[in-house]
């Protein structure tokens, strides 16, 4: 697995077994890359879409990474273009269109000024509407990743499973 700060670090879907019965994947950007072109991020995207389709009904939760430090400049540009943001069409097929429950993780709230990461946060949250939670997180300093955690070991309890997060307390 090759993990990095730059877009499109990720290339393919990876599955990293939990525990029996419990894997996380981790899945490319679903949006625009540094590497590879247009058509190298339209197969990410199918590959993303039939992954998604075709193991909904095995999927407990998804949790979304957004870059929050970007989104208000971000969904401007779009917006200008009319299109929405890649983040928030992801999020809404994965809850309204598969039925799987999904969580946010807005990362990077560490990058940006108190009153900018403030307005990206409640876009973001406008945009995806008050059923999607958002945890503000850092993936750098580690702010909010426990709160997350915590969301996330609760959804996996109430499924069955065993939290596997009991190892990095």
């Amino acid at each position: 697995m090759v993990i990095g700060k730059d877009p499109g670090t990720t290339r393919r879907i990876e599955i990293h077994k939990l525990a029996p019965g419990l894997g996380l994947v981790d899945m490319p950007g679903y949006g625009r890359s540094i590497r590879g072109g247009r058509d190298a991020e339209d197969q990410i995207k199918d590959q993303i879409l039939s992954f998604l389709k075709e193991n909904a009904a095995n999927i407990i939760l998804v949790v979304h990474v957004v870059n929050t430090g970007t989104f208000i400049e971000t969904m401007g540009r779009l917006d200008k273009k009319g299109f929405i943001p890649v983040d928030v069409e992801m999020v809404h097929y994965v809850k309204r269109d598969l039925g799987i429950p999904v969580l946010v993780a807005a990362n990077k709230v560490d990058k940006a000024g108190v009153t900018e990461m403030g307005e990206n946060l409640d876009a973001l949250k406008e945009e995806l509407g008050p059923s999607i939670p958002v945890y503000p997180v850092s993936a750098r300093t580690d702010y909010g990743i426990p709160a997350l955690k915590d969301e996330i070991r609760r959804r996996l309890v109430d499924a069955g499973f065993q939290s596997p997060f009991e190892s990095l307390r």
